[in-house]
C-alpha cells in the first residue's frame, strides 16, 4: 500500500514539473463553513447501580457546532489543480484547527496531505435522516443521557464505538490524524479511497522537544494504519442506487505487546425513488479499548422528501463490550464481561427555509442496557429537539 501512495505521489511531482505549469491566476481564496444550533428537552429514567440519577440532570439544553473553514486553489496551465483546506472551529476547542490538507487533483484522481479523515470515514454513508443535526446514526446533536454519572461506562466507546451516547455508524480509527489519501475518479459511478497513516496524531509538526520523527512506544496508540473504500452511486432511470463500504488495519498498537491491533469494517447501502429514501449501515469495530472489546452497531432508516419538506424514521441498534474481567466499572470489580446494549429509536423532519438553511426537529426513544454484575443499570429517555443549519 505504501508503494501505491508513494508512486502516486510521484506522478504528482512529474506533473507539476513537466512542460509550462505555471499557474494563469495566483491562488484564490474563499470561505465557507456552517452553524448548527439545537436545543433540546430530555426526561429520563434509570434503573440499577444508577437509580435516581435523574434527579441530578437538567431537564434540557442548548448546544452549537460551529465551523469556519477557507480553502484556497489554483489550476495551472497543464490542468493540475492544487490547493489547500483549513477548518476553523468556531467555538473554544482542545483541537482548535480541526481538518487541514493539502491537495493535488487532475484527471487521473486526487491525492490530499494532511490533517483528514482516513478512506473509511471519507466516503462512509450513514442510516438515513431527514434531519441534518439529528438522527439515529451519527447525529450531530442528541439529548440522550445513557451514559451519564458512568465513569468508563462508555470508555472506549464514546468516539470510538458510542457516539456522545448514541450509536454511530462511521467511526474509523484514526480520525484527522495526519495522513496521505489518494481518491480515484468517478468511473460511471464507482470510485475508490485509500489512506495511510503513520500514527494516530495530527497536527504533526516541529516541537521543541522530542523525536524529529516521534516515537513508536506510545502505549495504546493506534499506528502504521491503512484505510480503503470503494463506493457505487448510479441513476438508473429515476432509482438512484448508492452502496460501499470500507476497512481500516491498524498493523501497531504501540506499546502494548500481547494486545490485537484494532480492525474496523464499516458498509452501507440505500435505493431512492420518487422520493423515498430507504437504507441501511453497520459498523464492526474490533479490539477497541483492550483487546477482544468490539462494537457492533446496525441500522436502518426511510424518509421522504416533498417540495421543502422531508421527514423520516430510522432505528440503530449497538453491541458494545465494555470491560473484560478483572477491570472495573463503576468502582466494582468485574469477574465477567461488561457489555451495553442499546436502541436508538428517531422520528426526525426537516424544512428547507432557502439554500443552505434548514431547520429540523426530532422526537427520539433510547434504551440502554448495561449488563455487569453489581454494575448492571438500565437507561431510558426519551427527548425532543429543534436545530437550524446554517451553511455558507
Amino acid at each position: 500500500m505504501k508503494k501505491i501512495l508513494l508512486g502516486s505521489t510521484a506522478l504528482v511531482a512529474a506533473g507539476l514539473i513537466a512542460g509550462d505549469a505555471a499557474a494563469a491566476d495566483g491562488v484564490k481564496l474563499s470561505l465557507g463553513g456552517y452553524y448548527r444550533g439545537a436545543a433540546g428537552v430530555a426526561f429520563d429514567d434509570f434503573d440499577g447501580a444508577l437509580a435516581g440519577l435523574e434527579d441530578d440532570l437538567r431537564n434540557y439544553v442548548f448546544k452549537q457546532d460551529v465551523e469556519v473553514h477557507f480553502s484556497g486553489e489554483t489550476t495551472l496551465d497543464n490542468g493540475l489543480k492544487i490547493g489547500a483546506v483549513i477548518q476553523l472551529e468556531g467555538q473554544t476547542s482542545g483541537d482548535q484547527i480541526d481538518e487541514v490538507y493539502a491537495f493535488f487533483s487532475g484527471g487521473w484522481g486526487e491525492i490530499r496531505f494532511g490533517d483528514d479523515d482516513e478512506a473509511l470515514t471519507a466516503m462512509c454513508s450513514i442510516t438515513p435522516s431527514a434531519a441534518a443535526n439529528f438522527g439515529a446514526d451519527s447525529p450531530f446533536f442528541n439529548f440522550g443521557n445513557a451514559a451519564a454519572g458512568a465513569t468508563g461506562l462508555f470508555a472506549g466507546a464514546t468516539g470510538a464505538g458510542a457516539y456522545g451516547a448514541t450509536n454511530g455508524t462511521c467511526f474509523g480509527v484514526d480520525g484527522d490524524s495526519t495522513k496521505v489519501i489518494y481518491f480515484s475518479p468517478n468511473f460511471g459511478g464507482f470510485s475508490f479511497a485509500a489512506s495511510f497513516t503513520p500514527d494516530n496524531t495530527q497536527d504533526t509538526r516541529n516541537t521543541t522537544n522530542g523525536a524529529a520523527t516521534r516515537f513508536e512506544n506510545n502505549v495504546g496508540q493506534n499506528s502504521e494504519n491503512v484505510s480503503i473504500a470503494a463506493n457505487f452511486n448510479h441513476d438508473f432511470n429515476g432509482v438512484t442506487l448508492n452502496t460501499g463500504g470500507g476497512a481500516t488495519w491498524s498493523f501497531d498498537r504501540e506499546g502494548a505487546p500481547g494486545v490485537d491491533e484494532v480492525q474496523d469494517y464499516q458498509a452501507y447501502a440505500s435505493v431512492s425513488f420518487f422520493g423515498f429514501t430507504i437504507g441501511g449501515a453497520s459498523e464492526w469495530r474490533y479490539n477497541f479499548g483492550a483487546d477482544e472489546s468490539d462494537r457492533f452497531v446496525y441500522g436502518v432508516g426511510i424518509t421522504y422528501n416533498w417540495d421543502a419538506w422531508t421527514v423520516g424514521l430510522g432505528w440503530t441498534h449497538g453491541d458494545y463490550e465494555l470491560v473484560q474481567p478483572g477491570g472495573t466499572l463503576l468502582g466494582n470489580a468485574l469477574t465477567s464481561d461488561a457489555d451495553n446494549n442499546m436502541e436508538v429509536f428517531s422520528l426526525t423532519a426537516a424544512y428547507a427555509l432557502g439554500p443552505g438553511i434548514t431547520v429540523d426537529g426530532v422526537v427520539e426513544f433510547i434504551d440502554s442496557d448495561t449488563d455487569a454484575g453489581a454494575s448492571s443499570n438500565d437507561y431510558q429517555g426519551i427527548s425532543f429537539g429543534i436545530g437550524t443549519l446554517i451553511s455558507f
